[in-house]
């Protein structure tokens, strides 16, 4: 009779470890989220483009893998997205309004911080 209760038990608690190696804080979700925001409610695509090609000219290119406004570390990223730049420091004199313009929670800024940096790593060579 216990044997019935463990194997149910042990049986119930098998997905959870699958979730939890899926959850919301893995790789891929925040990669995903990243992916969502950029290209949607987060306006970046419409100066970078949805591969990050730059679409006001080289210097709006994220897929480049060269990085004008910034080392290139996430917490650097992070920092560019939430505060923007200016036009007068901006390399290709347009302005980059905090958070993209679009209110952007702290949470959506890191995960594209995260996404920007694969485009980056996926440069044509």
């Amino acid at each position: 009779m216990i044997r019935i209760p463990l194997i149910l038990l042990v049986l119930s608690l098998a997905p959870l470890g699958a979730l939890a190696a899926q959850g919301p804080d893995s790789t891929a979700a925040v990669l995903a989220r990243g992916k969502r925001v950029f290209e949607g409610r987060g306006l970046c695509f419409s100066c970078h483009g949805k591969a990050g090609e730059g679409l006001l000219g080289p210097t709006t290119a994220l897929a480049e893998g060269k990085w004008i406004h910034t080392q290139g570390k996430r917490e650097n990223i992070v920092a560019l997205i939430k505060t923007g730049i200016e036009a007068t420091k901006s390399k290709s004199g347009t302005v980059m309004p905090p958070r993209g313009g679009s209110r952007l929670t702290d949470a959506e800024v890191e995960a594209v911080a995260s996404y920007v940096i694969t485009l980056a790593k996926q440069r044509k060579l």
